[in-house]
């Protein structure tokens, strides 16, 4: 009995072995280890990191949507990139004032079609300011 258990041993060790032979990681440059001439280069090609912040601030506000555009990845997901549709219903082409009626009807938990229990959740979180704004995105034909 000793016998067996100890080849079964020395197996689960050579297969233990072999499976995590290679887990070093090995080669590739580590951001964390920039300092002197290489922070230096780093500086002048994209600015300090406040820069940076800065100016995705600055982004961000030439941006009426940018406080929904990750919001709408997810409605993306069933009503198509582009609002065609999909899962849920097309999107593309309806008004401001139907999307955020709906949306608003939603997060009450209101039924507008068989689908609508999919959308209590989602228009749950949603604050009447992303309502309006998803609406107004939507109306003006999803602007990249």
């Amino acid at each position: 009995m000793k016998k067996e258990f100890l080849i079964f041993l020395a197996f689960l060790g050579g297969t233990m072995a072999v499976a995590y032979d290679n887990l070093e990681y090995k080669g590739g440059s580590r951001n964390s280890a920039c300092y002197g001439e290489c922070y230096d280069e780093y500086v002048k090609t994209y600015g300090t990191p406040s820069d940076i912040e800065r100016n995705k601030q600055l982004l961000a506000q030439a941006d009426e949507f940018s406080s929904i555009r990750g919001l709408w990845a997810g409605c993306a997901a069933c009503h198509g990139q582009e609002g065609e549709g999909g899962i849920g219903p097309t999107l593309a082409g309806q008004s401001e004032t139907d999307i955020s009626t709906k949306l608003t009807t939603y997060k009450n938990g209101g039924m507008i079609g068989s689908q609508s229990a999919l959308m209590w959740g989602q228009a749950a979180m949603l604050s009447e300011n992303d309502i309006n704004t998803i609406a107004k995105f939507i109306q003006q034909g999803l602007p990249k």
